[in-house]
């Protein structure tokens, strides 16, 4: 093959210039290190390069985004360029395992320029979510000195297909090797690790894990992993922050004479889990107030280049497309692990083209799928919307920025009952600053040591019945007010029923995720403001589910009213809605368990169009049809208090509540008739 137009690479002189390697590196490598501009190692390859060179097997921990892919990918192709025979088509002289399709196809897009310079074949890709087929046709075509995939189609092909030829394998890379063992790919790892021959060498590389005198639980798993890899005799590389910082900017040593506080502060950025380069933010406000700081936050920051994290996928996909209409002007990108490839990668590249404060920004709504060696160019800001339900994946989430030396900057979204997560997080050496009243969606400074109590809301009216916007009070001063979103994403919900599911299965997984959070004492479920909750996803009603059976948050939820009828909701997307319709239809008529339920629905969706048909009718007369109706609806509410009490009757003599439950539901009903009606859908979730 011929080798790309020639590149240049200075020369620089010095123990961290690549022409200083030994063993030298190739004329090919040195050609695309010089096209990229790299003139000098980062601390992470200069530690790594060397040790591979001359046959040792590494461990490798260093900070998110010091350059540890060309750490591993040099080392591989030099191996492959010094081989005193070649390899044949079907053979192989790299592997290279990641977690994810996208940081797969990251290492992928690397290494395709290096083979290029270094006149290797093309490397091959496998992932999920491609052809089998077409992927092992083009490798029986022109062969690949490299592959690069995920566990899982690695462990596929070598298991079911005798196409592949690792006989003559020279280098194993296991990259973010603590995520493969999260991930629960321990099993794939060691069938693909007895395939392989063991005269090869092996490198694991990750941010956090790796080190071998951690001692905790990821460490342990870790050392299992090296064994189970065969590693023989690791050297363990640990590279500090603050030096891989110094480094990779200028190799220059501070000066002598610098004080005591120059001193101090490097002792404390040398300390620190996260990059010096990157400040790190946390907003404490009310579950409800979420979604509108966000937005205000993305309006305001409109230039900029923002990656925000949620907890489930299901919240990226709900929050994803109401946002994407709420916010029109910008780019809101999706990616999490339950996306078919093709919008994966359609959505990575329109988030990649995005040129941040010298363009167009955009926002990539994701899970920790991209919380792992993802790198995207000048990423400004990191929004955690949830906290990680692994503390270890803070680090990595915040890391998409300030990458490579670059200044960036992070923001954590907490509840008050969750503000000791600071705290935390602070003892593993991460520093947190509360966000600056200046930004407009961070909420008034606190007059006093205590958190505003604002989070405790009982005023279930603060939304009115007229429409008025409850004020949301922003830090920049009076003259600005944070918009409440949330009555548009209401509004959103009404007009489509994908986007209601999307909401209710959203909040369902969002509990669920929240009850299995690693830091259970600091994220309480049994202080989890369900009610709230269920506002801040717009959802009209609350869903059957055991964590609400039986308990009343009227106080903080308000369920949508009699002149809303859910069944009535359609899908936007008439084929949907056609299917939804046939799909009823069949259900009515074979009479089955749904039958019921569906024709209660029926019948009251036509109750409300009537109803609504008769105000028309009354207002184009020019009456008031809400007038004199004051004794009528308190009839309606002492029949509806009647048939909660039947319906708690028969519950308790199915035996499905106890006497005492009876006894006090009974109790707690009576007290609270005077608000009976707001509660009709809680008593309706749990009738038979």
């Amino acid at each position: 093959k011929t080798s790309p137009q020639q590149a240049s690479c200075k020369d620089v002189k010095g123990p961290n210039s690549f022409h200083a390697v030994m063993p030298p590196l190739s004329p090919g490598v040195l050609q695309y290190i010089g096209s990229r501009s790299f003139n000098t190692m980062t601390p992470v390859q200069a530690a790594a390069i060397p040790l591979f060179l001359t046959n040792k097997d590494v461990a490798v921990q260093a900070v998110t985004g010091s350059g540890k892919t060309l750490a591993f990918l040099i080392p591989i192709v030099e191996m492959i360029l010094r081989r005193t025979n070649l390899l044949h088509k079907r053979q192989i002289g790299g592997l290279v395992l990641s977690p994810t399709r996208e940081l797969a196809r990251q290492t992928y897009e690397v290494a395709s320029g290096l083979c290029r310079y270094s006149s290797l074949s093309d490397p091959l890709l496998l992932v999920g979510g491609t052809s089998v087929t077409e992927d092992l046709t083009s490798f029986r075509r022109k062969g690949s000195d490299i592959v690069i995939g995920t566990p899982g189609r690695i462990e596929d092909i070598l298991t079911r297909y005798d196409v592949i030829d690792v006989a003559e394998l020279e280098c194993l890379i296991l990259d973010e090797a603590d995520v493969l063992l999260d991930m629960g790919f321990d099993v794939s790892l060691t069938t693909i690790t007895h395939k392989l021959p063991k005269m090869r060498r092996t490198g694991l590389f990750s941010a956090t894990g790796t080190a071998g005198g951690s001692g905790g639980a990821g460490s342990r798993g870790i050392k299992e992993l090296v064994a189970r890899a065969g590693l023989r005799n690791p050297v363990w590389v640990n590279v500090a922050i603050a030096a891989s910082q110094q480094q990779s900017k200028d190799s220059k040593q501070l000066p002598s004479e610098q004080d005591a506080e120059e001193k101090l502060a490097l002792k404390k950025a040398q300390e620190q889990a996260t990059p010096s380069s990157l400040t790190n933010y946390y907003l404490v406000c009310p579950l409800d107030e979420k979604l509108s700081r966000l937005v205000s936050f993305l309006k305001t920051h409109k230039k900029d280049k923002v990656i925000v994290f949620f907890l489930t996928c299901a919240s990226v996909e709900f929050f994803g497309v109401a946002l994407q209409q709420v916010l029109p002007a910008q780019y809101v990108e999706l990616l999490h692990g339950k996306l078919v490839q093709k919008r994966r990668e359609k959505g990575m590249e329109r988030f990649r083209e995005c040129t941040g404060k010298d363009g167009k920004g955009g926002a990539l709504f994701c899970t920790d799928v991209a919380s792992r060696g993802l790198d995207v160019t000048d990423v400004n800001w990191v929004i955690q919307f949830d906290a990680p339900t692994d503390p270890a994946s803070f680090v990595h989430r915040v890391g998409r920025s300030a990458r490579a030396g670059r200044v960036g900057s992070s923001l954590l979204f907490l509840t008050e009952k969750e503000e000791s997560y600071v705290d935390l997080l602070q003892g593993r050496k991460v520093p947190l600053l509360p966000l600056p009243t200046s930004e407009v969606c961070a909420p008034p400074a606190r007059q006093d040591e205590n958190r505003s109590k604002h989070s405790e809301k009982t005023d279930p009216d603060e939304n009115d019945s007229t429409g008025n916007e409850r004020v949301i009070e922003s830090g920049a001063g009076p003259q600005y007010v944070v918009p409440d979103i949330l009555p548009k994403v209401r509004k959103l919900v009404m007009g489509d029923r994908d986007i209601l599911e999307k909401g209710t299965k959203a909040f369902t997984s969002y509990i669920r995720a929240y009850k299995e959070h690693h830091c259970a004492f600091i994220f309480r479920f049994a202080s989890l403001d369900l009610g709230l909750l269920a506002t801040s996803f717009s959802l009209l009603r609350l869903p059957k589910m055991p964590e609400l059976r039986d308990k009343n948050y009227s106080h903080s939820f308000k369920t949508a009213g009699p002149e809303v009828s859910i069944y009535a909701i359609a899908y936007k997307d008439k084929v949907r809605e056609k299917a939804r319709q046939k799909r009823l239809a069949t259900e009515l008529a074979a009479g089955g368990k749904n039958a019921k339920q569906i024709k209660a629905e029926q019948r009251q969706a036509e109750r409300i169009q009537r109803q609504k048909d008769r105000v028309k009718a009354e207002r184009a007369k020019g009456r008031n049809p809400h007038k004199k109706r004051g004794r009528q609806a308190q009839m309606f509410d002492e029949w509806d208090e009647l048939a909660k009490e039947e319906r708690l009757y028969k519950k308790f003599r199915r035996g499905k509540i106890t006497k005492e439950q009876y006894k006090q539901l009974m109790k707690g009903d009576a007290t609270t008739s005077g608000s009976a009606k707001s509660q009709d859908d809680e008593w309706d979730s749990d009738s038979d």
